[in-house]
């Protein structure tokens, strides 16, 4: 439950902008019904919070200046992150409570931190420039350290990974960016070029794909697939996963790529790459 909330000028309809009539407003109701959702939740994971999702209301009486409104919520379905109340609103005015609003409020259940990154910092993806070579190179051997066995940042392979300026010179090195700060990058390649691997007259292919490990799980690594997926246009799209990184392969086949078994291949003994492609649509 929440309030009560006494009606004043600013909650209005004409305040707010959804009327001109000095009555409750519709979105101050559902504002108040979101916070009756928010008392209710509960078994809410340490570091996380729930946002609202949906909202599904029907506002049934009108309420005058002074009023004072209560708002309930009950939940009725959970399945795992995702909960839906059934909320109403009553006001004070006539004999006893009067429902006024009625309805339904889906609210997510989400990671607090990782929440507020992602809308304080809307990511854009874009070409590299040049001064950002150096810093896109350190965050993928950071990548290739942390997550895809690489014994250190002096293995030989880093050298690869650090040489931004070469691989840029015939592909495009996409950069993700929040804000200020490089999360990511991808190079998009053409066949034929210096360091494709797999790709094929016709095809494009994408490699060196990393996101800043702090930043993981915060949807970036989507993004840069949807990106060079968009940049592949109607040809298609092929790239290689390193045998036993699951997350890059389940996220690869859910944005349509499928195991190309003829081109998997093996660059240097015990290191085993699986190809996957992408057909247009």
């Amino acid at each position: 439950m929440a309030g009560p909330f006494v009606v004043t000028p600013a909650d209005t309809a004409a305040a707010l902008g959804s009327g001109d009539v000095p009555v409750l407003a519709t979105p101050r109701v559902i504002a108040w019904l979101e916070a009756a959702t928010v008392n209710a939740c509960t078994d809410i994971p340490v570091g996380a919070t729930t946002v609202g999702t949906r909202v599904d209301i029907e506002h049934l009486q009108a309420t005058p200046l002074g009023a004072a409104v209560t708002t309930q919520a009950q939940l009725v379905h959970r399945d795992d992150r995702l909960l839906r109340f059934e909320v109403t609103a009553f006001h004070d005015i006539g004999d006893g409570p009067v429902v006024v609003a009625h309805g339904h409020v889906t609210r997510v259940v989400v990671d607090r931190e990782r929440f507020i990154a992602r809308s304080a910092r809307p990511l854009v993806i874009r070409t590299a420039v040049p001064t950002e070579w150096q810093a896109i190179g350190e965050l993928v051997v950071d990548a290739y350290v942390t997550g895809y066995g690489m014994s250190g940042t002096e293995d030989g392979y880093a050298g690869v990974l650090r040489d931004v300026a070469g691989r840029a010179a015939d592909s495009d090195v996409l950069v993700a960016v929040a804000g200020d700060e490089i999360v990511g990058s991808v190079t998009f390649l053409d066949p034929g070029a210096r360091m494709a691997e797999i790709s094929q007259p016709g095809e494009k292919e994408f490699r060196f794909m990393a996101v800043r490990p702090d930043r993981w799980g915060q949807g970036i690594a989507r993004a840069l697939v949807e990106a060079v997926i968009a940049r592949a246009g109607d040809r298609p799209l092929v790239c290689c996963v390193i045998d036993g990184n699951e997350p890059a392969l389940a996220l690869y086949r859910a944005c349509g790529f499928e195991p190309l078994p003829e081109r998997d291949w093996e660059p240097a003994p015990g290191v085993s790459l699986r190809a996957m492609r992408r057909l247009a649509p």
